[in-house]
């Protein structure tokens, strides 16, 4: 099936599978939101300075004499009511007295004091001054009751922020995801291994493990060697214990690979393979009412099919509302043109050249060729059975 068929499959199966609980806004970094959040308060909650310097009413003071400072107001103290004709020094972020609508900067003032740094008489030398200048209204970020976050939102540091200067102590969230990673293969070592012939250091399990960890996914990482009562050993132990699994390799048609027979004998394949390069030996099935997302060995494969497929499907099952990114199409830069059978996904970095940023592929673009990924910025979508040209435009899917 086509990638589209396959990406539509999977995401329409997916569904929220966690709980809910409050945690306090300091710990809900990254966490994804049960409700909508309406200001409490408005921010700002009053009108203030937006710069150092004097505060008066435009209507009732003649810029071009010299005028009475009668205080100073400071950041978090509450300044007196303005008499007409008077001004205040005034400092960023500091109440704007009653009876005061204009900031003008300290730097566009003559101060005339001989005694009080802070008192005495200023004569406004700016000329271009504007009722309301330099003034920041109550409400005018936030109004008191605006909704502004939405449910399904994952959270960042600026919204936390935000949350913040509203004064929110706790949000309701969605659990943390529990995610087993299951790698496959008799050739897998640990880092710090000792290698024997024909074994490799195990690069998914590490990638995976980090990808979902980013995503604030409670993660457990195994590996089972290529053994298909070992194989369903450990899927019926992961599936009583998490929310989902992934596994990595084993899913192509080899001698040794047998998530997918596993899967078949404890629960059932949605679909298995894909019509894309890298990444063509992906499955999708249930262990006992889990779902699975099986992926390819290959390094590259697993990354492609885990930010394509997987990585979706994880963030509605969190409790996140997914939306098809708005395609962004640069120009590719091809030695040659290129016609896949497959539905092909370059990896790219961007380039800047005369003013124009084009879509540059990784010199090799091997399957198992990490560094691919490492030293790339996203993908490129090429199409099947299209000819593509070096300075067409392609689709760039940014990495996450």
């Amino acid at each position: 099936q086509s990638f589209d068929e396959a990406l539509s499959r999977l995401l329409n199966s997916a569904e929220c599978i966690v709980g809910q609980e409050y945690v306090s806004v300091n710990a809900a970094f990254n966490r994804v939101l049960v409700e909508d959040i309406v200001a409490p308060i408005a921010v700002p909650a009053f009108d203030n300075s937006a710069m150092d310097g004097i505060a008066f009413a435009f209507d009732d003071v003649c810029v071009s004499e010299r005028l009475p400072i009668t205080q100073t107001v400071f950041a978090g103290h509450a300044p007196k009511a303005l008499k007409a004709g008077d001004v205040c020094r005034i400092f960023t972020g500091a109440p704007l007295p009653v009876g005061a609508d204009t900031v003008v900067l300290q730097e566009d003032c003559e101060f005339i004091s001989a005694t009080e740094p802070d008192l005495g008489l200023v004569k406004i030398v700016d000329n271009a001054i504007r009722k309301g200048q330099h003034v920041r209204q109550k409400g005018e970020d936030i109004g008191q009751g605006d909704e502004v976050l939405y449910k399904s939102t994952r959270l960042s540091a600026a919204q936390i922020g935000l949350l913040a200067s509203l004064g929110v102590v706790k949000v309701a969230v969605f659990k943390p995801l529990k995610v087993a990673v299951v790698s496959t293969g008799d050739e897998l070592r640990n880092a710090g291994d000792d290698l024997g012939i024909g074994e490799i250091y195990n690069s998914n399990g590490p990638m995976l493990c980090a990808a979902l960890q980013g995503l604030g996914v409670d993660v457990q990482a195994f590996h089972v060697e290529d053994e298909l009562a070992a194989t369903k050993a450990v899927f019926a132990e992961a599936a009583a214990k998490f929310d989902m699994i992934i596994s990595v390799g084993g899913v192509s048609v080899g001698e040794a690979d047998f998530v997918k027979q596993a899967i078949e004998e404890q629960g059932q394949i949605e679909f298995w393979k894909v019509a894309m390069k890298p990444g063509k030996p992906l499955a999708f099935g249930h262990v006992t009412g889990i779902p699975l997302i099986g992926l390819p060995g290959n390094p590259v494969s697993a990354f492609a099919s885990f930010q394509l497929f997987a990585l979706p499907f994880l963030r509605i099952c969190q409790g996140e509302e997914v939306k098809l990114a708005s395609e962004q199409k640069l120009p590719i830069i091809l030695a040659a043109s290129i016609t896949p059978q497959r539905e092909t996904f370059l990896r790219v970095s961007r380039v800047l050249k005369e003013g124009q940023y084009y879509l540059k592929p990784y010199p090799s673009q091997g399957s198992g060729v990490l560094s691919s990924v490492a030293f790339s910025e996203g993908f490129a979508r090429v199409p099947r059975l299209k000819q593509t040209c070096s300075g067409d435009l392609l689709t760039f899917i940014p990495f996450f």
